[in-house]
């Protein structure tokens, strides 16, 4: 008999110097900071911390709403007047904030795969019923006005009906403040990091735009350079060490191998026209920069980052779908993300005149992740040029109209191919109303694929999409060149 695994509690890794999002980040530093990443230590605390925080918010809430019927019911007992209008609004004050802590103690207790919870419509509800409450504690403070119009002395302290009812209200307000405050730990712990997290109070996008018009490919026009990237002696030492700690290392069960690539020396954006200068670089000096030294962009300098042109394409089905890959665990990076089809731009790609065939790299990365072949493309269009923050590399995006309905393009992706970087290619709604749910429920998802996602959209339903999409999703639109 098979015995099934706990679920994992789900929770974010947090760097421990700047509280950076750790989850799915690549590299052996925090994008951010800079700060040496300790993968056992981060797992450790974070599923210690997601735990507590747990069970803290459980056993306050239902302590606190059981507290609040046992005073409620003792007050009601010893009450020799009759209930007034504020002293009903009172009762509601408190009955209403109990209730709320009591589905939050009982929904945290419950909650054993995720931490913060997502329950969304009981954030909404909580959130609602904590100002209810407060606001009905601070109209049953106004019982104690018609009680004591004039000043009284208690224990020796003049108190007339104002202090009193400032006084009562906000112990008539309290259980809804504590509702307020609990489920903010429950539900909102992002909203702390954008306060106090990244420079400028505001949450990041996790990619960067440089070019962001819908273009033909004739559009994109190119020059090459055979000037190497700016480097030091100590940088070389440093990506020499990395290749040789990353030398072992496996993606789709292949030892890494140090192919050319070409790199983005510069590039000039228009409304109507998208020029790259390209050289030469490789795979190891991209382990050795942008992947294993992401937050090194800032110290190295950008040129001095090997910067290889990846392609990627949203795959568009005759039927109104697009398309995207879950890439493998074992891949270099981003193992377990939603992403979009494509790769790094080969040495191979580039032509005996020095040109680059761009289109015909995302072409062939298309054919040999999704199995699309050339006859049964359509339409192709660039729609923009951005940059995977934790990676800084650029990244030109395609999209692609196909042939082929969803149902064909599943059939045909065979998930067990030796040489398949995906396990599964997963559908969204072209429609304007299905893209940022898609994203949400989809995570982890590569910043790339979001970024096409977005773009789409933003090409096809215009930019007050776009701009309410990002800000829905990261608080913030995406930062740009």
């Amino acid at each position: 008999m098979s015995v099934a695994s706990p679920e994992p509690i789900e929770v974010d890794l947090r760097c421990p110097e700047c509280d950076y999002n750790l989850t799915g980040a690549p590299g052996d530093r925090c994008p951010w900071c800079g700060w040496d990443i300790d993968v056992d230590a981060l797992v450790s605390a974070a599923v210690d911390k997601g735990v507590a925080r747990r069970w803290a918010v459980a056993v306050t809430g239902l302590v606190v709403a059981t507290a609040s019927v046992v005073a409620l019911s003792t007050l009601l007992w010893s009450q020799r007047r009759g209930l007034s209008m504020w002293d009903a609004a009172a009762v509601v004050a408190v009955l209403v904030a109990a209730a709320g802590h009591a589905a939050l103690g009982l929904t945290a207790a419950s909650s054993h795969a995720h931490w913060p919870m997502r329950h969304r419509t009981l954030a909404e509800l909580l959130r609602l019923a904590g100002w209810l409450s407060v606001i009905a504690g601070v109209a049953g403070g106004l019982s104690v006005i018609d009680a004591a119009p004039t000043p009284r002395f208690v224990r020796g302290v003049k108190v007339n009906g104002v202090l009193e009812f400032v006084l009562t209200a906000m112990l008539y307000a309290l259980p809804g403040l504590m509702l307020l405050g609990l489920r903010f730990i429950a539900f909102a712990q992002g909203e702390r990091r954008r306060m106090r997290g990244a420079p400028g109070t505001r949450e990041v996008a996790p990619f960067r735009v440089d070019a962001m018009e819908r273009l033909e490919p004739s559009q994109l026009t190119q020059s090459w350079t055979d000037s190497p990237r700016p480097t030091t002696p100590n940088l070389e030492a440093e990506i020499a060490g990395l290749w040789e700690q990353s030398s072992e290392a496996v993606e789709n069960r292949r030892a890494l191998y140090n192919g050319d690539l070409i790199r983005v020396a510069g590039f000039t954006a228009s409304p109507r026209s998208l020029h790259m200068q390209l050289g030469q670089t490789c795979f190891r000096d991209f382990v050795g920069t942008n992947l294993r030294q992401a937050a090194g962009g800032a110290r190295l300098g950008a040129t001095q980052l090997a910067n290889p042109l990846g392609v990627s394409a949203v795959v568009a089905t005759r039927d109104g779908f697009l398309a995207f890959g879950r890439r493998r665990t074992e891949v270099a990076y981003h193992g377990g993300f939603l992403h979009t089809f494509g790769g790094l731009v080969e040495a191979s790609d580039r032509r005996a005149d020095s040109v680059v065939d761009v289109v015909g790299a995302m072409l062939r990365e298309l054919h040999e992740e999704a199995l699309v072949d050339r006859a049964e493309v359509g339409e192709v269009w660039i729609t923009g040029l951005v940059r995977d923050r934790s990676l800084m590399q650029p990244e030109l995006l395609f999209e692609v109209a196909v042939s082929l309905a969803r149902p064909e393009l599943s059939r045909r992706f065979d998930p067990t191919a030796a040489d398949q970087e995906h396990t599964a290619i997963e559908f969204v709604h072209d429609e304007p109303e299905s893209i940022v749910p898609f994203l949400q429920r989809s995570a982890p998802v590569a910043p790339v694929a979001a970024a096409a996602l977005l773009l789409h959209g933003r090409h096809a339903w215009g930019m007050e999409w776009y701009e309410q999409a990002c800000l829905v999703l990261y608080g913030a639109l995406p930062e740009r060149d």
